[in-house]
């Protein structure tokens, strides 16, 4: 039985081994439109950012938000945004905005005229905030949308490389 016990906690001492630098141990939090709380977590994350904020984003509508970014640039976080070219140029943007407050936008359309759908947020190198929800004052309001929120190394190292690829390839709006 000593035996069996011994074997037991040495496999489980292995496994948390073999799987401590896994997803498997990721701090997520994972908020819901129907909370009310998605918009007052996505600007108190903006808040709290001390040196990079990397967006790519569908569409930004919501003044508060946009405000919060011109914000955080004067507080002098580093910002870049990736945006749907479509989205871009709707009365209701706040893309025209953010650029006369001096942040660099760059737009983009989906392969084959489709849309550029992404919808993350990298902070501090650190913090990923990823889902279907869009910047926008009826996502919270009207829509069932969610917010994954993940500080994991390696996930946000993946957020990161396919955002710089984004940066390359795209215009910036003038």
């Amino acid at each position: 039985m000593e035996r069996l016990k011994n074997g037991v906690l040495f496999s489980l001492l292995f496994l948390i081994w073999v799987f401590q630098g896994s997803t498997a141990f990721a701090e997520m939090e994972t908020l819901f439109s129907t909370d009310g709380s998605v918009r007052e977590s996505i600007l108190k994350e903006i808040e709290s950012t001390t040196s990079t904020l990397d967006l790519a984003i569908r569409e930004i509508t919501s003044l508060d938000m946009a405000q919060a970014l011109v914000k955080a640039k004067q507080r002098g976080v580093k910002l870049r945004i990736v945006a749907d070219s479509k989205q871009g140029k709707l009365r209701t943007s706040q893309i025209s905005y953010l650029i006369h407050q001096g942040i660099p936008v760059k737009v983009l359309g989906g392969k084959e005229k489709g849309m550029m759908n992404y919808r993350f947020a990298i902070l501090d190198g650190k913090r990923v905030l990823t889902g279907t929800f869009d910047w926008s004052g009826t996502s919270e309001q009207w829509n069932y949308e969610s917010l994954l929120m993940i500080n994991e190394g390696e996930v946000v190292a993946t957020f990161q490389k396919e955002f710089e690829k984004l940066w390359r390839e795209k215009r910036v709006i003038q």
